[in-house]
């Protein structure tokens, strides 16, 4: 005997609406609309998501007047269209109603949309913990929302925290510290996660560390600094095997969603995604931009460190121990262009990159 399916709903809707004198039929049943994820205006400059880390409240916050629609993400692939959480022609700021992790499909005009999350993820625990998902390409294509996410070390994540990387499903951990800062701080798993990938990278020349601790202590700030740009050249000259190991990782969509992290979230992971967002297509400044957005979220200020250590000079040295900079990260890309001619080369003949697959995997 063949399966039969029905919607009970619509038997019941049919079977009333047939007293009246009026037919029905299956096909008048509301169906999702077929629209595009992305279409007209980079909506990205007019609505986003935050999410407060201790409440874990969502707010869409939206800067330009016009009607939109806020519609619901079936998956990461497609939104219902059909019924929209949100509907309003103003703008400001509108809570939302979510349980844990969530995007949505943002209309605006009727013509516009985009998908949308929040890029900083609500953890308590770890302030550096962010979404790579909703960067455009050079090509006008968008990273997927959701899939890869970069981090600071996991040992302070509370319940709450971790009960939100449970609704990602987190499945895998990879992470970048030495045996020593691992025992010190020791990641805090979710119960989804399946693989935790240990690939080291040393923070710097393990060889002189004592003397960057001397050095930083005693206020010879240059020093510091110069080691911190010496040590990004060192992550492409250096750990190749490792981040050949990280790309293969993340080339796996059984892996996915994923965490990379080191213990600030700064350099070894900052490396990690500049290559990973290079390997998308994505402008160079947008790249700078993620890479930089680490001293806002730590709150890295050179005033406040001079402050704090009450010594200009021993402040300037802490300060660029604890931050990111511009001639860091440019340093790792002066490096591999010097040695490999392109980012290109570098990610594929060096790292053993697949660059199409990667973007048939991540790209909407």
């Amino acid at each position: 005997m063949k399966n039969v399916r029905f919607n009970l709903k619509s038997v019941l809707a049919c079977t009333v609406i047939a007293f009246s004198g009026v037919s029905c039929s299956e096909d008048e049943t509301p169906k999702n609309e077929e629209k595009e994820l992305f279409a007209g205006l980079d909506i990205t400059t007019i609505a986003g998501i935050t999410i407060d880390k201790d409440s874990k409240k969502a707010t869409l916050t939206i800067t330009e007047e016009g009607p939109w629609n806020l519609y619901p993400m079936n998956d990461r692939e497609e939104a219902d269209f059909t019924h929209p959480v949100l509907t309003n022609s103003g703008s400001g700021s509108f809570e939302l109603q979510t349980d844990g992790y969530a995007q949505y499909c943002f209309e605006w005009k009727e013509s516009n949309r985009g998908v949308i999350a929040n890029r900083v993820l609500p953890m308590a625990g770890q302030a550096n913990f962010r979404d790579l998902g909703g960067y455009k390409t050079k090509e006008g294509k968008f990273i997927k929302w959701g899939l890869i996410f970069r981090s600071g070390n996991l040992s302070e994540l509370t319940s709450a925290d971790v009960t939100y990387l449970t609704s990602l499903p987190l499945k895998t951990i990879i992470d970048f510290r030495t045996e020593e800062e691992k025992t010190q701080a020791p990641d805090i798993v979710p119960s989804t996660v399946t693989k935790r990938l240990e690939y080291t990278v040393e923070s710097g020349n393990t060889s002189t560390i004592q003397d960057f601790i001397d050095k930083m202590l005693a206020g010879e700030y240059e020093y510091v600094r110069q080691t911190m740009i010496e040590s990004n050249a060192a992550f492409v000259d250096t750990y190749e095997e490792v981040f050949k190991s990280f790309f293969a990782t993340i080339s796996e969509e059984g892996n996915l969603p994923v965490v990379f992290h080191c213990t600030a979230g700064k350099d070894r992971a900052g490396f990690a995604s500049a290559m990973f967002l290079s390997a998308l297509g994505v402008e160079r400044e947008t790249i700078i931009n993620d890479y930089l957005l680490t001293n806002t979220l730590l709150g890295a200020s050179l005033e406040e460190s001079i402050q704090k250590y009450g010594d200009e000079n021993i402040g300037k040295a802490m300060y660029y121990a604890n931050s990111v900079q511009l001639e860091y990260i440019g340093n790792a890309f002066n490096t591999i262009e010097a040695e490999y001619g392109t980012v290109e080369n570098y990610l594929t003949q060096c790292l053993k990159a697949d660059i199409s697959k990667l973007r048939e995997m991540y790209l909407y």
